[in-house]
């Protein structure tokens, strides 16, 4: 049985290069949801349907997926910063391409090139915020970008909300206007961001960096991902329900609102607790929320539950990524967050595919949807919870590579 013995915590201060992601976060989400609220309600105005909304982000991350697992496996080897200047800098370049699309198409094709940006920095981000700092802090590490993350994910809706009502159905200007804080994302990590010194480390194929507990945890990221839709569908119910159009991004802010402050809590959580409970926790609260969704036929029902799923994705966030390197031998932590970008990536087609088909079977397509996605993230937690850890104590101060096995 794991020891549950407390497990003391840093509190130093978290490097100054982790700080800096934290705003890139921030920066980027702002640029990035400025846009995203709006989406659903932009894709059927130029004659989309429900598919293409799923479609949207399914192909979307399916083609990042393609890139996250080499570009974390690289950042191993040359440096993470490279690869994290030049994803950010393609999404930053592409969003804003949003305002010239003319059909549904066009806005995959957009799309999919802003997340392959996202693909090529994810992992070594994640992989550099590990490096820099001890094992005790990286629950926290990862609370303050996902924090970070979020609270641009809130004020970025915001703003564009504000945008409208002062400049009503000028959406493609304010798609355009996204360049600016993505070119501010650049400034800080050219300023900001450093690699810190590496150490030579033997080179291994990349079959042989998955032991069975980071095996087991990625066939639950799988399982988890796949009920994870995209949470465009959740923007749609709430339009369906009644919200105008210029207030969606309010929905929006709410819901990044609290997907920030629980992640922000949680990360600290995840070092003092386990991350593997408190990832399961999400998770069932998360299914909790969808399945009372599944049977919501009102706003003033549904706009509550929507931001419990905020408050869902917030705690198991950080826990992830801290389950993710705590499993990870030295020296490898790219790959595997590069395995594990690449499941979610993976899953995201089949997921959004998933919930559009079934949201367009008539009236109680949305039930459907709602409804499949709790169940599988029910399923999730139960495998979660059987992750084989051989005794070894869960909590995020596990020694690099204690759980290979």
């Amino acid at each position: 049985m794991p020891s549950r013995d407390p497990v003391p915590v840093s509190r130093d201060p978290l490097p100054a290069t982790v700080k800096a992601l934290g705003w890139t976060s921030f920066l980027t989400d702002l640029s990035s949801e400025a846009i995203y609220p709006l989406l659903p309600a932009f894709v059927r105005s130029i004659g989309g349907t429900s598919l293409d909304i799923g479609l949207i982000d399914g192909v979307a991350n399916a083609v990042a997926a393609l890139v996250r697992l080499v570009s974390g496996a690289l950042s191993d080897k040359i440096g993470r910063r490279p690869l994290v200047l030049l994803g950010y800098g393609l999404s930053s370049v592409v969003r804003p391409l949003t305002a010239l699309a003319a059909s549904p198409l066009h806005v995959i094709l957009v799309r999919a090139a802003d997340r392959f940006g996202k693909g090529i920095r994810s992992a070594p981000r994640d992989a550099l915020v590990t490096d820099l700092v001890v094992p005790d802090q990286r629950g926290r590490a990862f609370g303050h970008i996902r924090g970070l993350d979020h609270a641009g994910a809130a004020v970025g809706p915001l703003a564009a909300m504000l945008f409208l009502l002062v400049c009503p159905g000028q959406e493609r200007t304010l798609f355009l206007l996204t360049v600016l804080p993505g070119l501010a994302t650049l400034a800080v990590i050219w300023r900001f961001v450093r690699d810190p010194p590496r150490h030579a480390t033997a080179p291994r194929p990349l079959a042989a960096r998955l032991s069975r507990p980071q095996c087991w945890l990625l066939g639950s990221v799988a399982v988890w991902s796949l009920g994870a839709a995209s949470e465009q569908f959740l923007l749609l119910r709430a339009a369906e329900l009644g919200t105008p159009i210029a207030f969606l991004p309010l929905v929006w802010f709410a819901m990044s609102f609290a997907k920030g402050a629980a992640a922000t809590r949680a990360g600290g959580l995840s070092d003092t607790v386990s991350p593997r409970r408190v990832l399961v926790g999400g998770w069932l609260l998360f299914a909790l929320a969808y399945g009372l969704l599944a049977a919501a036929d009102s706003l003033a029902l549904a706009l509550p539950l929507i931001i419990v799923v905020g408050v869902a994705y917030g705690l198991a966030e950080p826990a992830e990524r801290t389950l993710v390197a705590t499993l990870a031998p030295t020296g490898t932590h790219g790959a595997a967050f590069g395995w594990y970008a690449l499941v979610q990536g993976l899953m995201a087609l089949p997921a959004g595919l998933l919930a559009g088909a079934l949201w367009d079977q008539g009236p109680a397509g949305s039930s459907w949807s709602f409804g499949a996605s709790a169940l599988l993230a029910t399923a999730a937690c139960g495998l979660l919870a059987a992750l084989p850890l051989n005794g070894v104590r869960e909590s995020a101060r596990i020694t690099s590579g204690v759980m290979n096995s």
